[in-house]
């Protein structure tokens, strides 16, 4: 048939599913599992059906609200009260649903899944390859940025990622100090955007596109960064467990990200990070000067940010995730990681295993030291 029409992505991703239900439901025949784990996707019932068939529990991963996502920020639906009436009944269904945020474990409540049904399990990081001794100086070599103060920035370009803001913020950070230099790792629809307004501030010179790079060669981009940048600008709902933080943090860079959302229930302002608001241009310029004039606050931060973040693995998550699922089995939970339970029982959702103990932030200890 050759590859299908995206006439009606819609139908096509329902075609899809039923492929895989096919698929899955062969492999299941030979492995016998004990529970299906499954990430959701739109439109996706094959984890429900292949679990309701083989009488086994449904855990769910969820990371978006994929119905909105898809008609807000995409090609939409082609018919969006069945899509998310869909969504709705998938999230029901599953035996466990595990929320990557807090405020999206609150979304699904407000859609009718029981609460005792729901675990928040934020995202994590292969610290095998995102850990602060990969060296950065190939790629900055490769780039000619030998010398200068890499600010960086790893996503997608989409909306929800804030390549807009940067490139301004970027703009006055130049005009002050022109040994910066902007490094934007990625690629998406955003992108062409970002390059015009790059050529229009007569950038080019000092802002470098890398493009899209092989997962497996994104660390060695990172490690070239001074300064590593998640700019989230303000949104009604933010829902998300940003990935490159975590990334960001496990390599030892000096983080500024945007205060919103799980960003700053993981970013610790001064003590793993430097925080500024959403949207806030000169809040972003004076947070990447401040670790430009200080670079011992940032070496600190790095170092405290990989530090935070070294429990924070797949491994980790998986072995929370078994744990779960022994409980659903009526097993005895095997000796593991403690459990990250629901909001219900704990304020705020703040993530387990990421936080320093309290203390002065960094910039205080630095004054006060006379560094």
């Amino acid at each position: 048939m050759g590859r299908p029409t995206r006439h009606n992505p819609d139908a096509v991703r329902v075609l899809h599913n039923s492929k895989f239900l096919k698929v899955a439901t062969e492999v299941a025949r030979h492995l016998n599992p004990d529970f299906i784990y499954e990430r959701y996707t739109l439109w996706g019932l094959a984890g429900l059906r292949l679990a309701q068939a083989r009488a086994i529990p449904l855990i769910l991963e969820v990371n978006a609200p994929l119905a909105y996502e898809q008609e807000r920020f995409r090609a939409g639906l082609t018919c969006p009260p069945l899509a998310r009436w869909m969504e709705r009944r998938i999230w029901r269904k599953a035996d466990l649903v595990v929320a990557v945020s807090e405020a999206l474990r609150s979304r699904m409540v407000q859609a009718g899944v029981r609460p005792e049904r729901i675990r928040t399990l934020a995202n994590a990081v292969d610290t095998r390859r995102f850990h602060p001794g990969v060296s950065g100086e190939p790629v900055r070599s490769e780039l000619h940025l030998d010398g200068q103060f890499v600010v960086g920035f790893v996503a997608s370009f989409k909306k929800w990622h804030g390549a807009d803001l940067l490139i301004q913020a970027f703009r006055d950070l130049h005009a002050i100090d022109n040994s910066t230099h902007l490094l934007l790792v990625g690629d998406g629809p955003l992108r062409p955007q970002a390059e015009a307004d790059v050529r229009q501030a007569g950038l080019e010179k000092a802002v470098t596109f890398a493009g899209s790079v092989a997962h497996d060669d994104v660390p060695r981009y990172v490690a070239a960064m001074d300064v590593a940048v998640a700019p989230y600008p303000a949104l009604d709902e933010f829902y998300y467990s940003p990935l490159k933080l975590f990334e960001y943090m496990a390599a030892g860079r000096a983080v500024v990200a945007s205060r919103v959302g799980q960003v700053a229930e993981i970013v610790a302002d001064g003590v793993t990070g430097l925080l500024f608001e959403p949207g806030d241009r000169a809040g972003l310029v004076a947070c990447i000067r401040h670790l430009h004039e200080s670079p011992p606050l940032g070496e600190e931060l790095g170092r405290r940010a990989s530090l935070a973040c070294s429990n924070r693995t797949w491994a980790a998550n998986a072995a929370q995730v078994i744990e779960w699922a022994e409980t659903l089995l009526g097993r005895p939970a095997s000796a593991g990681p403690a459990p990250i339970h629901p909001a219900s029982s704990r304020e705020h959702g703040e993530p387990a295993q990421c936080y320093p103990d309290q203390h002065p932030t960094l910039s205080q200890q630095l004054t006060r030291d006379g560094s």
